[in-house]
């Protein structure tokens, strides 16, 4: 289908929310047209467009396996006569072409949601995701777009969209084409009157755009470059020193509203807390995220799974990878940091114990295996409620944590011939290099061509069963041992309950999740009770303190507010939560064990160089 489009984009209210959108499709000609005597007459013909067309807008967006239904804030959809429009599915529109050479569909997009995945518009800026502002003909996903973008005046236009001539001169008007539709949806949108901070990276152009423009200091954005350019080289000599893009965008917000990171091919959306740059816990975390979405742009945006190639933007497109995806990515987020020395072995080692904290004391983890919860992000992990604890597991977390133990069962049955990292070159020289999609069920096989031994245990045990980890001898491989810390200055005892933030709950004790087969849950206790009172005691949102005068073992009376009602729950208590871990360096670490370490992590561990030292 020959067709040009044209998407032109203005605001000009942003107070109000709204994006104005104007796309033009016309017919393109079919040749020299002949005059009456058969002569070539001045000029093609031109040609009618097909008597109608359909017009869609994505339901989700790569990189966000949730469907999120993005037509809910189209309004006003109409057609220019003597076109016309009606709409035909939840998120698509039948335009009637009137045997037109060429029609013109206006409407309105309500942007009021700032994270990486929806548009958000306001008095200080604009944040446009593609998928969920541009509407695509059906069946032509493959054509390209011209897209021009009337800022507001005195805003500027940031995007890894190709710049494209035309723009009247003085007008104010951005003009930027795109290949094709994927790389429309695959390039977000900054307008205001952000920061940017262009700098290179292995000869190539990398700029950040930061929003707010008066948040950071100069020596903070300074060092979040340089450290950003550590980052990319660390991780492109994983991949064999080639960057596989030709520019780059970190398009960063700093608000109190939340964190996320989306990955694109030449860019990244990140959300970080405006305070990211007080501490070194918030910088850490910054750094770890801009690790995770610029690693993305070998894994998952280039080597990609196969249920996601061609992508259908019209339903969910359902794959068992994101543990490799997602939770890989995750795992080399933090290794990238320890490797680049942006943290420190220790720093890292906690940061480890800690994820494997979080999902010992998640019971889903019995529940849900790291396929499954693959599968179902679109229906578990992007909805949680307050059973999620019980019945899922996070590809994120158990992921990171299965993709460092592969690591380290690769290294330690290969005598550190083959790791994680040669499985990674070997992703990227087989499947990412050519843009050959990765088969459903082709990475144990590829794990096993690369180190040649076999791993069906590990891969049945790790990946498609959902039960208890053995850590033991797998961190023995590298001298270290997962340890338990007592609590300290923590309740001797538990109810069982995750409460919600006490902030949104203004102090008040509301359960948010009930862990299955706890105190809480054999005492009748639900999410979304109000604890009042244990033991006799008033409770606010500090319960700890409350329950320091009580023991395991202990029957207390809980009251709890449900529904207007006070209710008496008598409630066998739990021992404490175990939520804390710590990887140890073992003094009887052999000599093998140790170089493993160090191979691992690129340095030894700290306890053993001061050892060496005494």
């Amino acid at each position: 289908m020959a067709l040009a489009i044209l998407h032109r984009v203005s605001i000009t209210d942003p107070k109000s929310h709204l994006v104005h959108v104007e796309t033009a499709i016309s017919a393109g000609p079919t040749g020299p047209a002949r005059a009456s005597g058969g002569a070539p007459a001045a000029g093609p013909t031109p040609r009618a467009l097909p008597p109608s067309l359909v017009l869609f807008m994505p339901v989700w967006t790569p990189g966000s396996y949730l469907v999120r239904e993005y037509a809910r804030n189209v309004e006003t959809l109409s057609a220019e006569p003597p076109a016309t429009a009606i709409k035909v599915r939840k998120n698509a529109w039948r335009v009637a072409t009137a045997g037109a050479e060429r029609v013109v569909v206006r409407y309105r997009v309500y942007g009021n949601e700032l994270t990486v995945r929806t548009n958000h518009v306001d008095e200080t800026h604009a944040f446009l995701v593609g998928a969920a502002l541009f509407l695509c003909v059906e069946g032509a996903q493959d054509l390209g777009a011209v897209v021009e973008i009337a800022a507001p005046s005195g805003w500027r236009v940031a995007t890894s969209l190709r710049p494209a001539p035309g723009a009247p001169a003085g007008s104010g008007v951005h003009r930027f084409e795109a290949p094709d539709f994927d790389t429309l949806v695959d390039s977000p949108i900054e307008i205001g009157t952000h920061r940017e901070e262009r700098f290179e990276v292995l000869g190539k152009p990398h700029r950040y755009v930061i929003s707010a423009a008066d948040a950071p200091r100069d020596e903070d954005v300074r060092r979040l470059v340089a450290d950003t350019r550590t980052i990319v080289e660390q991780e492109a000599r994983l991949f064999g020193g080639d960057l596989p893009y030709d520019a780059y965008d970190l398009l960063l917000h700093l608000s109190p509203r939340g964190r996320g990171g989306l990955e694109h091919g030449a860019s990244a959306a990140l959300l970080a807390p405006s305070t990211s740059f007080a501490t070194r816990e918030g910088y850490v975390d910054l750094l770890s995220l801009v690790a995770h979405e610029t690693f993305h742009a070998w894994n998952v945006k280039r080597i990609r799974p196969a249920a996601l190639v061609p992508c259908r933007y019209e339903e969910e497109c359902l794959t068992r990878l994101l543990w490799w995806f997602e939770g890989g990515t995750s795992y080399y987020d933090w290794r990238v940091l320890v490797l680049a020395r942006l943290v420190s072995v220790e720093e890292y080692l906690d940061h480890l114990a800690s994820e494997i904290a979080h999902v010992e004391t998640t019971p889903g983890r019995l529940v849900q295996s790291l396929e499954d919860a693959s599968f179902d992000a679109w229906i578990k992990l992007y909805r949680p409620d307050e059973n999620s604890p019980n019945a899922t597991v996070s590809y994120y977390r158990k992921g990171e944590i299965v993709c460092a133990l592969l690591d380290l069962e690769l290294r330690g049955r290969t005598a550190g011939r083959a790791t994680l990292d040669h499985v990674l070159a070997r992703l990227w020289e087989e499947y990412g290099k050519p843009g050959r999609p990765v088969p459903e069920d082709g990475l144990e096989e590829l794990f096993e061509r690369v180190s040649a031994v076999p791993l069906g245990d590990l891969f049945e045990a790790w990946v498609r069963s959902a039960a208890d980890i053995d850590y033991a001898a797998t961190f023995a491989r590298v001298g270290l041992a997962l340890e338990r810390p007592p609590r300290d200055g923590g309740a001797p005892c538990s109810l069982g309950v995750r409460l919600r933030s006490a902030g949104e709950q203004g102090g008040r004790a509301v359960v948010g999740s009930v862990t299955r087969g706890g105190a809480a849950w054999a005492a009748g206790i639900d999410a979304g009770d109000e604890i009042l009172a244990v033991g006799g005691a008033r409770v606010d949102a500090n319960i700890e303190a409350v329950l320091r005068a009580h023991a395991p073992g202990e029957t207390v009376d809980v009251l709890v507010a449900r529904d207007g009602k006070v209710l008496v729950r008598p409630t066998v208590l739990d021992p404490p939560r175990k939520d804390k871990m710590k990887l140890v360096a073992q003094k009887d670490a052999g000599a093998a064990a140790r170089a493993a370490f160090a191979a691992w992590l690129g340095a030894p561990h700290p306890a053993w160089y001061k050892e060496r030292s005494a």
